[in-house]
């Protein structure tokens, strides 16, 4: 019988039996077989331990199907499918579950010619080249987010940039940046997380509570830093921030800030910071699922899947560094607890399927 993992009540988290598959596949749909998916260390850990969920950015209810980072291997395809063939691996947002069905496309919707400028409906799926091994492809999701805050933060080529929280997201930030050719400064509260973020290609590292303000004027030299990604939840985070940008840097912030904190000790809007030196806060967010057109959307999630998947298979960028445990799939409540010690060792967390 077909398994999913669902959170039934915090800190409840069961690999439950599920209906199997018994239908005809759609024309444009696949089914997959997962082999590995990842683990969300911020998001999910919160919703199984039930922490501050009101404040989420979307309605949390239990049970809830966990997962979003899911490397499947296509055991069937629809008559019409164009892309994809029995054998091939994928990269999808699916859930923990053991088997399920995307859609290349939708039959009937609109957006299936190129020349429409209206999106086409479909799940995002990208396809994993022959040589990018699972244990790099299951980030991709996680590496795409410091993509976006590239994007959202309107980076420019030489450019510095500073990223504060040295999780998962946090060190997929670094290696974006520095792929982009700017000068990276990586700053954590962990040493040893410090090492994995030089392994990703930061220029300079320090922990929070150090100098900030004359490491970060050391590092800027005249220009000081120009974008800073915020990637640590914790309101000393945005904190450090504030305090290492110049007049007209901008924060992309990639967190939650103040998420199981309460209000914050200071104000993020003070006008001695935010008002005189004219900082900018920019909101990272999803990009757009939608099939747009690249004349309408240049960016969307498919489109910046592949490019990643791309970017492994040349060599280019290596998630290797971040991946430090492994469990069978049956172990996932092993793996909570683990990511909830806030053992700073544990950084990427694998399943096997």
């Amino acid at each position: 019988m077909p398994k999913q993992v669902f959170i039934h009540a915090p800190y409840d988290v069961r690999f439950d039996e599920v209906s199997p598959i018994d239908r005809p596949l759609g024309d444009y749909e696949l089914l997959v077989r997962t082999e590995m998916t990842a683990l969300s260390p911020g998001t999910e850990t919160r919703i199984y331990s039930g922490q501050d969920i009101e404040r989420f950015a979307y309605r949390v209810s239990y049970p809830f199907a966990l997962g979003y980072n899911n490397v499947g291997r296509v055991t069937a395809v629809g008559r019409k499918v164009q892309d994809y063939q029995p054998g091939q691996r994928v990269f999808t947002r699916m859930s923990y579950v053991s088997e399920y069905i995307v859609a290349e496309r939708i039959a009937g919707e609109a957006g299936l010619s190129p020349s429409a400028n209206i999106p086409a409906s479909y799940d995002v799926i990208a396809p994993i080249p022959e040589d990018v091994p699972s244990e790099q492809a299951v980030f991709t999701h996680l590496f795409m987010l410091g993509f976006n805050a590239l994007h959202r933060g309107q980076y420019r080529f030489g450019e510095n940039v500073a990223v504060i929280g040295l999780g998962i997201v946090g060190l997929g930030a670094v290696c974006m940046a520095r792929l982009a050719g700017a000068r990276v400064a990586a700053i954590g509260n962990a040493t040893s997380r410090l090492g994995v973020a030089r392994s990703l290609g930061a220029d300079e590292v320090w922990l929070t509570g150090d100098d900030n303000l004359s490491r970060a004027e050391a590092f800027g030299g005249e220009a000081g830093i120009d974008l800073v990604i915020v990637c640590a939840d914790a309101w000393t985070a945005l904190r450090t921030a504030i305090d290492i940008s110049r007049r007209n840097t901008r924060l992309a912030v990639l967190a939650f800030p103040g998420v199981g904190q309460g209000s914050p000790p200071f104000s993020p809007f003070e006008p001695a910071d935010f008002y005189n030196r004219s900082l900018s806060y920019i909101a990272v967010s999803w990009t757009p699922s939608d099939d747009y057109p690249p004349e309408y959307q240049r960016f969307t999630v498919k489109r910046v899947y592949r490019y990643l998947l791309d970017l492994m298979s040349r060599r280019r960028i290596d998630p290797s560094p971040v991946l430090t445990h492994r469990f069978p799939i049956a172990g996932i409540k092993d793996a909570f607890e683990l990511a909830l010690s806030k053992d700073k060792t544990a950084i990427g967390i694998v399943f096997d399927w």
